[in-house]
């Protein structure tokens, strides 16, 4: 796993971005390294722009936000279009196929995170799959310190269906 890592997961609220943050933080800490979280949402508790950014380093940090991301999340074109001319080359873009449709096309995976929601028949999960994604692609944290922080921040009753979506962003 790398050792320094800016991460932006940005969309909606009501799309578990700030829990997803929170979870990504806490598996960071688990694998040992120094980790902060900045979280930013508009007025509406849905439907508002919402933001979390994750900076997680071995070293000591010195800024709390991500002032160059290496890893965007866009659920929504007004996230996508935020980031995608201001990261640099090396910055992955993860995108909602669905509702990202004007792209710039360099270092982007588009993903359709409501077909894969409807196969495992549960849309709230959207955050435990999209943090399956983000892993597939790039060994932020390991996968075990990920399911560990989603269990500790999840009630125990919906652990299953979102280890299942997890898996299932692992293996897109």
């Amino acid at each position: 796993m790398a050792k320094n890592w800016q991460v932006v997961l940005a969309g909606e609220g009501g799309q578990g971005l700030i829990l997803a943050g929170r979870i990504l933080s806490e598996a960071a800490i688990k694998d040992g390294n120094n980790v902060s979280l900045t979280s930013s949402y508009g007025i509406a508790a849905r439907g508002g722009y919402s933001e979390s950014q994750v900076v997680i380093s071995e070293q000591e940090l010195y800024y709390p936000k991500c002032a160059s991301p290496d890893l965007v999340l866009a659920l929504t074109q007004q996230a996508y279009d935020r980031y995608a001319d201001n990261v640099g080359e090396d910055c992955l873009i993860i995108y909602d196929s669905r509702e990202v449709t004007n792209t710039k096309g360099k270092n982007e995976v588009g993903f359709d995170f409501k077909e894969a929601l409807l196969k495992i028949g549960n849309l709230k999960v959207i955050n435990s799959l999209f943090l399956g994604v983000i892993l597939k692609h790039r060994d932020i944290v390991s996968r075990d310190s990920m399911i560990e922080a989603m269990k500790n921040n999840m009630p125990a009753k919906i652990h299953d269906i979102n280890l299942k979506a997890f898996q299932n962003g692992l293996e897109q």
